[in-house]
Formats: C-alpha cells, structure tokens, sequence
C-alpha cells in the first residue's frame, strides 16, 4: 500500500480491469448520471488533501482496481493543473453534461502518466525546480525547517520501507539512514512488522528520516540528495547504536 501525504498536490490514477464503472458509483443518486471508466481511461487531477482523495477513489472502484500516485506535492496545485488541461485537450473525455473532464481516452494510460510526470518535473514546486535534463537542484533545507520528529507507528515505518524498496532506493543508501549504519530491507520490515508502537530514541529518527525521504521522492528528488537531507535534518542523538 502506498503512503500517500494529507497534503495538497497533484495525482494521476490508472485503472485495473475492463469492466466499466461509473465516476460516481459511490453515489447512488449520481450513478447512472456520469460517464463510466475502465482500464483503458486514466485521469490528472488536483486536492487539498491527496490522501482523503486516494480513498474516496479506493471507495468509488474498489482498492485493488485503484493505481495512485502522486505527481508532486505543491501548495498551489492550480497552475499545474493548467498546465495539465492544456497537454491533454485532445484526450478530455467529454461528460453528459457537455463539460471536459480530467479522465482521458484514446491514449495509452502508461504514456500519459509518463507525460504528466514530465510536465511536473519541468515546473518550480517549492524551492525544487526539475530541469528537462533531469538535474535536480535542491533547496537548501535548515536544520530549524525540519527538525521535529512527528509521532509514527511501526506501520509507517514498513509502509514508507516498501515504498523506497518498491521505487528503487539501494540498501546502501537505507543503511545510511538506519542508526546501524548497515541496513536491510528485510531487517526492517522484519523489526517493525507486528509491533504496536516505536520505543528507543533512534527509531524514531530513523521513522522521521524515512518518511522524509519518501515525500521527497514523490516531490521528484533523487534518492541520494534526500538522504543526506534527511542526515543533516534529523540527527541521531549522541553516538548510541543500540537499536531499541
């Protein structure tokens, strides 16, 4: 399962399955009233809050139809999503309303997501510009911006390890960020998997760093620029290696 911030930005959703639903099937009295998506449809979009919006789609077309994933974090998501409408005119599917939407038609679903990507990693998001050459120039983070290690459980930590694992991250770089300093997967999945609550003071540093480096990545930054980000900004205290 994804992690997905409750935080402003802009997503795209991909289809599973060829039986066709309706884009309000969650709503009985709008059902039969909004066009209907499968598959070979895909969809660019905008929230305030991308996870609420994660799991009103979950509720719409069930969980394991439902491929979610966030383009970038942004606090004005409304300038991308110009940007977005423009590039895919041709594909709007028209509702029975007469208005364009955000779902598409008549393109493959992998490609227009690899294009809104594209479109997304060329534009200034807070601080983050990604260039077309694919050089990503890094804001400077302060110690100060960064410092506070927000409250996790034992599930965030092997929800954000699947994600990094899942999208490529190296062991070594999650060793770099493990206290032990030589980390694998399996070992932190095999830690944190069953437990009720984090204990010691260096896991949640090391939950605080992973999550970090997650939202970075989903913001488009090199795994190797947020770990040493996620180093500078959540410190482990002292020299104590023990991992409780």
């Amino acid at each position: 399962m994804p992690i997905v911030a409750a935080s402003p930005g802009v997503y795209f959703v991909r289809l599973l399955g060829d039986h066709l639903v309706s884009v309000n099937d969650s709503d009985a009295k709008r059902r039969n009233g909004c066009i209907k998506v499968n598959a070979a449809n895909c969809k660019y979009g905008i929230s305030v809050n991308l996870r609420a919006r994660l799991t009103a789609y979950r509720r719409t077309f069930g969980v394991e139809r439902v491929r979610f994933d966030v383009l970038v974090l942004d606090e004005q998501p409304a300038r991308l999503e110009r940007l977005l409408h423009a590039h895919f005119a041709p594909y709007r599917k028209l509702g029975q309303t007469g208005r364009l939407n955000e779902w598409l038609e008549g393109i493959d679903p992998n490609q227009a997501y690899a294009e809104a990507a594209a479109i997304c990693r060329r534009t200034m998001i807070d601080g983050v510009e990604l260039v077309p050459s694919n050089t990503v120039v890094v804001k400077a983070i302060k110690r100060s911006d960064a410092a506070t290690v927000e409250p996790f459980l034992p599930e965030d930590i092997c929800r954000a390890a699947e994600y990094l694992h899942r999208n490529g991250m190296t062991q070594e770089l999650l060793s770099e960020l493990h206290h032990f300093r030589r980390q694998t997967y399996k070992q932190t999945l095999d830690y944190f998997a069953g437990k009720s609550r984090i204990q010691g003071r260096n896991n949640p540093i090391y939950a605080a760093r992973l999550d970090f480096v997650v939202k970075g990545h989903m913001r488009g930054i090199d795994f190797p620029d947020l770990v040493e980000q996620a180093k500078a900004a959540f410190p482990y205290p002292g020299a104590d290696q023990s991992l409780s």
